[in-house]
């Protein structure tokens, strides 16, 4: 675990404990269904702080995979045909 994921991880602790109530940083890190139970709990409250730090959490923790959706089928250029020599 990286100095940024810790960083996440306190920021986000201190900031759901003040909506949610106590979060254990270390089961969140270990036990997968606790810490989806506490991701959930925290998008039902709609704190949008609070719902981006628990993202970047997510993101950083694994739990998350980054969309690909700027993915798209390769096309070839089309040739220019408006042009004067075409």
């Amino acid at each position: 675990m990286d100095n940024q994921c810790l960083v996440v991880l306190s920021k986000f602790s201190v900031a759901a404990r003040k909506v949610i109530g106590a979060v254990n940083p270390a089961k969140l890190i270990k036990d997968r269904q606790y810490a989806t139970e506490v991701f959930e709990r925290v998008d039902a409250l709609g704190d949008e702080e609070l719902i981006l730090l628990s993202l970047d959490l997510q993101l950083l923790l694994g739990l998350l995979t980054p969309s690909s959706s700027n993915e798209t089928t390769s096309t070839p250029p089309q040739k220019y045909m408006m042009g004067a020599r075409s």
